[in-house]
C-alpha cells in the first residue's frame, strides 16, 4: 500500500517536472517584453527583491541631501534622462515613442515606485 503511494507520488512529480520542462522548452512560455507576466511572476520577483534588500546593510549616503545636490541631480536628469523619461507636465517626446519597450514616464502614474 505505502509502496504504491510512494511510486504514485514519484511518478506525479516526474510528470509535473516533465510538463514544466516541455512548457518552457517548446516556447509556449510568455517571455517577450510585450507579453503579460506569468502567474505569480511579479509576486515572486518582488518577494526575492525585497528579501535581498532586507539582507543588505543600509549605509549612510556619501552624498549630502540638500538643495545644491537636488538641483545638480535635476540638471543631470534634464540633460541625460528627460529625452526618454519625460518632464513634468509635458507629453512624451517623439524619440521616446520610437523605443521598445517604451521607457517609463517617471512623472506620470506610479513613476519608479513599481
Amino acid at each position: 500500500m505505502i509502496k504504491g503511494v510512494v511510486i504514485g507520488a514519484f511518478l506525479a512529480g516526474v510528470i509535473l517536472a516533465g510538463g514544466c520542462f516541455y512548457y518552457f522548452a517548446s516556447g509556449m512560455a510568455p517571455v517577450a517584453t510585450a507579453d503579460p507576466p506569468m502567474p505569480f511572476e511579479r509576486k515572486l520577483a518582488n518577494m526575492a527583491l525585497n528579501a535581498h534588500i532586507g539582507k543588505q546593510h543600509a549605509v549612510q549616503s556619501p552624498v549630502a541631501a540638500g538643495e545644491p545636490t537636488f538641483l545638480a541631480g535635476a540638471e543631470v536628469y534634464k540633460q541625460h534622462c528627460a529625452a526618454c523619461h519625460g518632464m513634468p507636465g509635458q507629453p512624451p517626446t517623439g524619440y521616446a515613442s520610437t523605443m521598445f519597450p517604451t521607457p517609463t514616464q517617471l512623472f506620470r502614474g506610479n513613476g519608479v515606485t513599481d
